[in-house]
């Protein structure tokens, strides 16, 4: 499975970058409308298509908030195929839930607190996994088939929208330490962090879900001549930041205190 959320986070750069979460989930509810019509209409290739579809966009959801998926795995539990799609249903509409308060203005409920996002992708994808079975469907291997077409082909198609998986600053970090880390937007000559954070939304959203989902720290890369730091340390309770020095620069990362 690492292989596939590398193979898809290399295919999503070559069409131009991630969308938005709430954008990317409105694709995922999409694409599994799409394959109720296809079970209705019982068309066999559409249904393929639907399904690797949902497994992609989810795949590109995971990769979003840096988590590391299992592979899913097809489960013989009797279910009808209509009750393993009310399953696909059931947990797309959990990730919807817990996207909307990541990232939206609902509110988890006190209940439901500290569920994980990468729980309820893991159901979602093994419930498509155990639907392409049903029609003796070899799911993984067409999921790599269709990556590569893709990867080939209508470069740039998407807009590019700046995320924090994506970012420079991530990117680099990651080749001196591994980690589910998150990425600042570059950093201007002689800029108060203050300012910085202003114009920096990710952060924000990294202090919401970052103990949530595990999220190991927020990196930003010092450039030269860069951030200036006045008054108390800049972060919020619960997070810590250190400061560390490579090859490639000075880093600030912002950790929650464990």
């Amino acid at each position: 499975m690492k292989e596939v959320q590398q193979k898809v986070d290399a295919m999503i750069l070559h069409l131009g970058g991630y969308w938005r979460p709430l954008s990317g989930l409105a694709r995922l509810l999409e694409e599994v409308g799409e394959l109720g019509g296809a079970l209705r209409n019982a068309i066999d290739e559409e249904i393929k298509e639907e399904l690797l579809d949902v497994l992609v966009i989810s795949t590109c959801l995971a990769n979003q908030y840096a988590i590391t998926l299992r592979q899913p795995e097809a489960s013989d539990s009797g279910e009808t195929r209509d009750q393993v799609y009310f399953r696909i249903v059931e947990e797309a509409g959990e990730v919807a839930r817990i996207l909307n308060a990541y990232e939206g203005d609902k509110k988890l409920k006190p209940n439901r607190e500290g569920e994980s996002l990468k729980d309820h992708i893991e159901r979602l994808q093994c419930a498509v996994m155990s639907l392409g079975a049903s029609f003796n469907m070899r799911l993984f291997d067409l999921l790599f088939a269709l990556i590569e077409e893709k990867s080939t082909r209508d470069f740039g198609r998407f807009d590019h929208t700046p995320d924090p998986i994506t970012e420079s600053s991530v990117r680099t970090y990651l080749s001196h330490r591994n980690g589910r880390y998150w990425g600042g937007i570059p950093v201007k000559s002689f800029e108060r962090f203050d300012r910085y954070i202003e114009r920096e939304q990710h952060l924000r959203r990294f202090y919401k879900i970052a103990t949530i989902e595990g999220l190991d720290g927020f990196v930003i890369h010092q450039q030269r001549d860069g951030l200036i730091f006045t008054g108390d340390l800049p972060v919020i309770e619960g997070f810590e930041l250190t400061v560390e020095d490579y090859a490639s620069g000075t880093y600030f990362v912002v950790r929650p205190t464990r």
